[in-house]
């Protein structure tokens, strides 16, 4: 598969597995009426947007450049969305400290969504190392 194929395959799997999860979420709050986790849902999915885009931007460069370094890229990618995804999730915290229920639901969103993401990027790029190897 090239390269740039590859960028637009995961766009729009990014896109369908945000909208799904979201679409899920969504009539999980109109069932249980817990409107308020809407907030948590808009920060999750935009931080999942900008991070799975700048993800697989660096991704299409490393691998034009030097795809002897995916491996490496692919460490340093999860730590720095682990280390954003912590900031997000701080920043929240300073914002919202007298309200420990709404960080408890924030991060409960906020998780769900992380790992749901960083499950997609792990069986993705393992599907495209495995293609690119054949």
């Amino acid at each position: 598969m090239t390269i740039q194929k590859t960028t637009s395959l995961y766009n729009k799997v990014m896109l369908w597995t945000l909208s799904g999860l979201s679409l899920v979420l969504l009539l999980m709050i109109q069932l249980t009426g817990m409107i308020h986790l809407v907030n948590h849902l808009v920060i999750a999915v935009v931080f999942s947007l900008v991070c799975g885009t700048a993800y697989i931007q660096g991704w299409r460069l490393v691998a034009r450049r030097s795809p002897e370094l995916l491996p490496k890229y692919y460490l340093a990618g999860s730590a720095f969305r682990l280390m954003a995804a912590a900031v997000v999730v701080l920043v929240y915290c300073v914002f919202n400290r007298h309200d420990v229920t709404a960080i408890k639901w924030f991060s409960i969103v906020f998780i769900v969504y992380y790992v749901v993401m960083l499950i997609f990027d792990a069986v993705f790029f393992a599907k495209v190392s495995k293609n690119n190897n054949k």
